[in-house]
């Protein structure tokens, strides 16, 4: 693929290379060449959509993009208008922002939670495949050619991934101080959880054993208790079908031994009250509900993004004695498949976006910059952050209020320039070390399930699990045996079987496109 698009570059990529590969490292302080480059540019503002909650200082935040906007507008003649999308509904919010016909011109994209390659399907997304070489030289030269084909979707190219390969692992976050308080077993499989929840159930009335963002317990922990990897992401690690790596088979996870045993489990769960009855109405993220105190547990926390949980937990409550832990449910489990990513998060282009070459060589600009890169991944320096004598990111003495939080950096994740940060909880290398000898590169890397030819037995599946599944789900059933005839009945007669055989076919054809 590669090969063939590099006979398109043309003279205005050469010119383009010369400016936006300028010397890495320089300040915040515009070149010359720059300057005279971007008189060539008619001036843009960029419209950028990302999932990311409004940022509490609202004055800091207009200080950062006057700054930002201020060297975007000298080098390349653009400024951005950040749209922040509220991350406790992002299902919603992100389906609503496609569906409106809004012109972005910087869209967040993801496989699995945020769909990319049905939404690319969908054509929700401009094609890019001839304007990143050319707007894009060094991010197109830079990251590997199998990067660029795990993005492309039914022969094209939608979304710029990064220049780091990503991993996430659901972890069930807990209060380590209350584990202690009782002294109960150090919590290393899903017993010693059970154990750890009957205990604050029985003795801390005021606070919930789990938090209730939409019941999470089967959505984060299951599949990773089992030896499947999942195919079709729908929602939060929740599947309606599944890959056994032992024997080659396409499954239906409704239809799979482990499923209807965590069920059993579920019910029995929400029967000793370890949630709400009204966690399927809930839109917490519930992690905040055990940093805030409300609840002793979460099954929805995720490292090793959120380490500094542990440290946030120790400078706003350390007084008070309290401590957080991490379980991943890998380590319990030996037969789990953990993947790393690619493209686990890319910028994407909405089909009517107005500006898709200036937001090219603006990821191409910042890739390239390691202190606009620091700029716009950690904040501004003495206000957001300090830099320690070692090089490290130290946000211990920051002001109230000033945790930086204004740009989506994970779509310009970079590798090369990422640096330690002072918040990384005490146990991180050791956490980093269980999961880099995990992890294993993905099979499914951009691998797109092609649904038309069933979709509307595909939505009719999803329909089914959502009345369900998710009662089921949650524990939130009379009887289970009965509740899963019922969830199976409805989901065959919605045509089970046959989106199966469907699946399976595309994953074995995928599979042999691999050998």
């Amino acid at each position: 693929m590669k090969q063939k698009k590099m006979a398109k570059l043309t003279s205005g990529l050469l010119a383009a290379a010369m400016v936006l590969g300028c010397v890495p490292g320089m300040g915040l302080n515009v070149s010359a060449e720059e300057a005279e480059y971007q008189g060539d540019l008619e001036y843009v503002e960029l419209k950028l959509y990302a999932i990311a909650d409004a940022p509490n200082n609202t004055d800091l935040a207009s200080q950062f993009w006057d700054e930002l906007n201020s060297r975007l507008k000298a080098a390349l003649n653009c400024t951005i208008d950040y749209t922040y999308a509220a991350g406790n509904d992002y299902t919603n919010n992100y389906a609503l922002a496609l569906a409106s016909g809004d012109s972005y011109d910087m869209i967040q994209a993801a496989p699995g939670w945020l769909d990319y390659q049905g939404y690319a399907l969908d054509n929700a997304f401009m094609s890019l495949d001839e304007l990143i070489p050319e707007y894009a030289p060094y991010l197109w030269e830079t990251i590997p050619e199998e990067t660029w084909d795990a993005a492309t979707v039914n022969g094209h190219i939608y979304g710029v991934p990064t220049l780091k390969t990503g991993v996430t692992v659901p972890t069930f976050v807990y209060r380590e101080d209350l584990r202690k308080k009782y002294d109960l077993p150090e919590i290393d499989s899903m017993e010693d959880i059970e154990t750890y929840l009957q205990c604050i159930k029985d003795n801390e009335p005021g606070l919930l054993p789990v938090d209730d963002y939409q019941c999470q317990v089967y959505g984060t922990s299951w599949i990773y208790n089992t030896p499947y990897i999942g195919i079709d992401e729908i929602h939060d690690a929740m599947f309606n079908f599944v890959y056994d790596p032992r024997n080659g088979e396409v499954l239906s996870v409704i239809e799979t031994p482990e499923y209807k045993d965590y069920m059993y489990k579920m019910k029995d769960w929400a029967d000793r009250g370890f949630w709400s009855s009204s966690v399927l109405a809930s839109t917490n993220w519930g992690v905040m509900q055990v940093l805030n105190g409300a609840a002793a547990a979460s099954f929805n926390e995720q490292l090793p993004n959120y380490n500094w949980h542990a440290t946030q937990v120790e400078q706003e409550h350390g007084a008070e004695g309290w401590e957080l832990g991490f379980y991943m449910y890998f380590e319990g489990n030996p037969d789990s498949v953990l993947s790393g990513s690619t493209i686990g998060t890319m910028t994407a282009v909405t089909a009517s976006g107005k500006n898709p070459e200036r937001a090219l060589m603006v990821l191409d600009y910042i890739q390239q910059n390691e202190e606009l890169w620091d700029f716009v991944t950690y904040g501004m320096e003495g206000i957001n952050y300090t830099l320690a004598d070692d090089g490290s990111i130290d946000t211990s003495n920051i002001a109230d209020g000033a945790s930086f939080n204004y740009f989506p950096s994970s779509l310009v994740g970079n590798e090369n320039f990422e640096k330690r940060q002072s918040n990384y909880c005490d146990d991180y290398d050791e956490i980093m070390e269980k999961i880099n000898n995990k992890v294993v590169p993905s099979i499914f890397e951009g691998f797109a399930l092609d649904t038309s030819g069933f979709d509307t037995e595909y939505t009719a599946l999803y329909n089914v699990q959502s009345e369900y599944g998710y009662p089921l789900q949650a524990g939130l059933v009379n009887d289970v045996d009965q509740a899963y005839e019922e969830y199976l009945a409805a989901a065959k007669n919605a045509g089970l079987d046959m989106v199966r055989e469907e699946v399976e076919k595309q994953v074995n054809a995928w599979l042999d496109s691999r050998n």
